[in-house]
């Protein structure tokens, strides 16, 4: 009997830190972090924005639009849009609308795939700052100078992301986005956050030459190696991005985070090894990010198998110990997140609110059970379409093997 108490305890005890204790660990930390706010720099840095393009006729021109109307001094500005290869009119599309005047130029790169894309275009680019920028994202105007504030404010800050919401999505993604965002400012505020958004993000020159071309999640992998450099990834509350292809039904909702789910845990697992060269607060995220993704799904069947043996035997005062301790953890956790008003803030039906939490922990189980066997790059199919940006991949073994010997090669890690 006392062993099933116990592990039934201390199942009790894993499921409450991987599920609500460590995000109130988090505010905790982060109620007692100066807040600082970021301020603009008396002169604005040189920011290089590079967009990889796939096949983009339907959306370029609005991505176009969308960074003319950027309130940043052109001077300070250079725009490169990454063509990876494109079978339709993007690149037509972009050389006909792109003035003379304009701080844009196109770039054929000779390997599709995002981060193929990225590699290629790093080396010529002149900004103090990186920026990446996904086709289907809507900047607020004043997205890049905040960046610019971000990093002007916190020079241990090498990784600057915007704060990324959909634009259009079912309502389970939109609350889904909702619930990650918080989670994100909390990890941000108590110091460093586990992870950017791909559709905005910003990095200091000098953090890497190039990413490994096995990376398949480049907003994961950044914010991983600025904590093993030592330095801080922040989640701007201030510059602001859009998404306008989100899942616009369960299946492709569920497909897409899968997805995501396996990336998450691919580039977790990939630093796991540099744990010692992290600090403490890095350690904890990561630890608990790989214990949710390959262990909460199995904790919490064990604790229902359990908590059901306990049961049997009537043992109702332990088993209602351990879910009083769960559902105490949960109304604090709630509690907290309704204290974090986020623009978009929206009320959900409990219908939602439930579909949402079942299928992201449906997703956690799968990916645990199918992580060894799927195999994806960064290159996929985009929502809403059929066309594979991986799609015409060109021969390319010489240039992908000098790219990772680049990105092995260590860089300087003098702090600014």
């Amino acid at each position: 009997m006392w062993v099933l108490t116990l592990l039934f305890l201390l199942l009790s005890l894993c499921l409450g830190w991987l599920l609500f204790l460590y995000l109130q660990v988090l505010w905790f930390i982060g109620a007692f972090r100066p807040a600082r706010k970021p301020a603009f720099p008396a002169v604005w840095p040189r920011l290089s924005i590079m967009v990889p393009c796939y096949n983009e006729e339907d959306e370029i021109l609005a991505k176009l639009d969308d960074l003319r109307a950027l309130d940043y001094p052109a001077d300070r500005l250079e725009v490169v849009f990454a063509d990876g290869g494109s079978r339709d009119a993007t690149v037509a599309l972009l050389r006909e609308a792109i003035r003379e005047d304009e701080p844009y130029r196109v770039v054929e790169c000779p390997l599709s795939g995002k981060i193929n894309q990225i590699n290629h275009v790093l080396p010529g680019l002149g900004g103090e700052i990186f920026v990446n920028t996904d086709v289907d994202a809507r900047l607020q105007p004043d997205a890049l100078k905040w960046l610019a504030a971000e990093f002007h404010t916190s020079p241990d800050a090498w990784v600057v992301g915007a704060y990324c919401r959909p634009r259009d999505a079912i309502p389970v993604e939109k609350h889904h986005w909702q619930a990650q965002n918080k989670g994100r400012f909390l990890e941000s505020g108590a110091g460093t956050s586990s992870i950017v958004i791909a559709q905005c993000y910003a990095f200091r020159r000098g953090l890497l030459r190039a990413f490994p071309p096995d990376v398949i999640a480049d907003d994961i992998y950044i914010a991983f190696l600025a904590a093993v450099q030592g330095y801080r990834a922040i989640y701007s509350a201030q510059a602001v991005a859009e998404e306008t292809r989100g899942p616009q039904s369960i299946p492709e909702f569920l497909s897409h985070k899968l997805r995501k789910s396996h990336a998450y845990l691919r580039e977790t697992l990939r630093f796991a090894y540099r744990l010692p060269e992290m600090k403490s607060l890095f350690k904890l995220l990561l630890l608990t990010r790989i214990s949710q993704q390959l262990l909460l799904p199995w904790v919490a069947i064990f604790w229902v198998l359990v908590a059901a043996a306990l049961l049997t035997l009537t043992r109702f005062d332990i088993v209602l110990i351990g879910a009083g301790f769960l559902l105490a953890m949960l109304i604090l956790t709630r509690t907290i997140f309704q204290s974090m008003k986020l623009p978009e803030d929206g009320r959900f039906s409990w219908g939602t609110i439930a579909a949402g939490y079942i299928l992201t922990n449906v997703i956690l189980l799968v990916t645990a059970l199918t992580y060894p066997f799927l195999h994806q790059d960064s290159s996929y199919a985009r929502l809403g379409s059929s066309v594979s940006a991986g799609e015409g991949k060109r021969a390319g073994g010489r240039a992908a093997a000098q790219e990772k010997a680049e990105a092995d090669e260590p860089l300087s890690r003098t702090r600014p």
